[in-house]
């Protein structure tokens, strides 16, 4: 997009900054030879017995303004122009009516000019912080079932004894094993009333192992309830 800079002006009082104006834009136009950007200056001059009649006619109704100065009044409206001279760039006022040494207008057109065909840098983007991280909230967990003790394991099998096989002793050579010799029974005196059956007696009162006194047998040690 070119630059548009407009210059309203006086006839006879401000070619100074008139002159300042053109030298910036040769200058531009030297700098950035051959590209698309450019620049452009457009100078209304105005007459010094014109002056007051255009300023006048800024408050009129643009059917009363006369014939010579409808456009001037209506580029002045345009630009927002209410005194003179004024410096317009890209359609935005910078100076109006009393203006600074032509130097100090130089040095400010330059910086307009370089401003908008200077491309601009990217603003450096500062990374967002992250969010604060939301505490998770575990659910909680029931407690485990207890699962039943397992059954103790079983005995471990008896262990068998090894059989010892005996050996039967082992007669020495030339020795002979005497008999013993045969007791002879003696007769036992029984006690009158007792009866010596030979056998097993069919009644415990025959045998000679019932003691009547207990009713108990004296050979096998238990109780006789009924001793026939």
């Amino acid at each position: 997009m070119p630059i548009m800079i407009k210059f309203y002006m006086v006839v006879g009082r401000d070619e100074a900054y008139e002159n300042t104006i053109r030298s910036v834009v040769n200058e531009v136009r030297e700098k950035f030879k051959g590209s698309e950007k450019s620049i452009n200056a457009t100078f209304i001059r105005i007459k010094p017995e014109a002056v007051d009649a255009a300023l006048n006619a800024l408050n009129m109704p643009e059917n009363q303004v006369p014939q010579n100065l409808v456009y001037l009044v209506r580029s002045m409206k345009q630009d927002g122009v209410k005194s003179l001279p004024a410096l317009i760039i890209n359609g935005r006022k910078v100076y109006e009516g009393q203006l600074p040494p032509p130097d100090t207008v130089r040095q400010t057109i330059m910086d307009e000019v370089m401003t908008s065909l200077t491309p601009a840098q990217p603003p450096v983007t500062q990374q967002a912080a992250p969010p604060p991280q939301q505490p998770t909230v575990q659910p909680i967990q029931p407690p485990p079932e207890a699962k039943p003790a397992p059954p103790p394991p079983p005995p471990p099998p008896p262990m068998e004894t090894p059989k010892v096989e005996t050996q039967p002793p082992q007669q020495k050579p030339g020795f002979v094993e005497k008999p013993m010799p045969a007791v002879i029974a003696q007769p036992v005196t029984v006690l009158s009333g007792v009866k010596i059956v030979m056998g097993r007696p069919d009644d415990c009162r025959e045998c000679v192992y019932y003691g009547s006194n207990t009713s108990t047998c004296l050979l096998f040690s238990y109780k006789i309830t009924d001793p026939s």
